[in-house]
């Protein structure tokens, strides 16, 4: 007797292979059926752990992701975009200021609260002490999944220790992607089609000054494994320069609104530089007021639009910033549960609100709606632009909607 059961149950174990040789798509099903048929004691126990068969499940049909490890198919229904995390005000996470086991702590921190790019400023490669602290947090972090990314301040924001001596910058870094392959990522340069405040320099543009120290030349000598990623403003001027005379040199942008208060045109700014530029696209994400806000006598964001923002830059870029408060709850909730459809659904929700809120009119009761004129008046032009683009007939090469918002 048990000699027949011995064998029914390995003729079961042999055609339970042959399915799954032969019939791949049916493989969550049949593991199911394995558990019960080679697992009897599910048959009796009133608490079957279906939620542990499912996970079992999702493991086993799970596929590799470009870093080889393993994604269940729960989390395929997100992309899991990249996050990086701008010079934060938080000094336990200023990696560039920490040493030995601190940095190494830290770093592993960033990583397990879902962090992949850091990004710090860098004022002059000559100076002895800022070599030092790069090697050192290259040097660490060549050892992690971490990758950095240097910040060159441009004239609206450098001081009298910030070098532009571009073929410098680009010698120094080919020389530490060599060093560092793993941790040394590339370099972005802030506020690159901004405008200058100050009056002790005679380029109103930063786009202007670029042009005029010939950074294009000294791009032609960047490894392909230094990447490139300036930081563009959707208001900013002069940004159809960067798409004659930049865009081959260029890997990917880093993307901010001067008018991130409002983000009922967010997706639409963020779909047509897009198609603009062609390439992989990080939005910064504001969970705090910028210096250029508080001089207006703005609040700091509120929860619900962060939430939005993040609603919409996660569906519509290749990557998040987060501008320096990561201890912002919103953002910490948001590294948390970012896979989760609950929360997903939440701040799609909050992203409806926010933009009804923003669509009512200036007259209504909404703070939010009454910003300053600059904003007001580019939302009408982005508005305008994507009209035009969307109604431009199929196979129709129109560009007059870019002149618009590249002037």
């Amino acid at each position: 007797m048990k000699v027949a059961i011995l064998v029914i149950f390995l003729f079961i174990g042999i055609f339970y292979s042959l399915l799954i040789a032969f019939f791949p798509s049916y493989s969550n099903v049949l593991f199911i059926l394995y558990h019960v048929v080679y697992d009897p004691l599910h048959l009796l126990s009133k608490n079957i752990d279906h939620q542990g068969i499912i996970q079992e499940t999702n493991a086993q049909s799970g596929i590799k992701n470009g870093n080889n490890s393993l994604t269940t198919s729960r989390q395929l229904n997100t992309e899991d975009i990249t996050v990086g995390l701008w010079t934060p005000m938080n000094n336990s996470f200023a990696l560039q200021h920490l040493e030995g086991e601190d940095q190494k702590e830290a770093i592993d921190t960033l990583l397990n609260k879902g962090y992949q790019e850091y990004y710090y400023v860098m004022n002059n490669f000559e100076d002895p002490k800022s070599l030092k602290l790069t090697e050192s947090l290259l040097k660490t972090a060549n050892k992690t999944n971490l990758k950095i990314i240097i910040i060159l301040l441009p004239p609206s924001e450098g001081g009298s220790d910030t070098s532009y001596d571009w073929h410098g910058w680009i010698r120094y870094f080919n020389s530490l992607e060599k060093k560092y392959p793993s941790s040394f990522e590339g370099f972005t340069i802030d506020d690159f089609n901004w405008i200058s405040t100050k009056t002790n320099t005679k380029f109103k543009n930063n786009i202007d000054f670029m042009e005029y120290t010939m950074l294009s030349k000294s791009l032609e000598h960047k490894s392909k494994d230094v990447k490139f990623y300036p930081t563009i403003y959707f208001e900013g001027k002069k940004t159809g320069i960067i798409v004659k005379k930049y865009n081959n040199f260029i890997d990917g942008l880093v993307v901010a609104s001067g008018c991130y208060y409002n983000i009922s045109i967010l997706e639409r700014q963020l779909d047509m530089f897009s198609e603009i530029f062609k390439k992989p696209m990080r939005y910064i994400v504001y969970p705090t007021i910028t210096y250029n806000y508080s001089r207006l006598d703005y609040s700091p964001p509120m929860d619900r639009l962060i939430m939005a923002t993040l609603s919409i830059a996660s569906k519509s870029s290749h990557g998040l910033i987060v501008w320096r408060d990561l201890d912002n709850p919103v953002i910490q909730e948001h590294m948390r549960y970012r896979h989760d459809k609950q929360y997903l659904l939440d701040i799609s929700n909050s992203k409806q609100a926010q933009i009804k809120e923003e669509m009512m009119d200036t007259n209504g009761k909404s703070k939010i709606s009454k910003l300053h004129t600059g904003c007001s008046n580019w939302a009408k032009k982005y508005n305008e632009a994507y009209d035009k683009w969307i109604n431009s007939p199929k196979g129709e090469v129109d560009d007059k909607w870019k002149k618009t918002i590249l002037h």
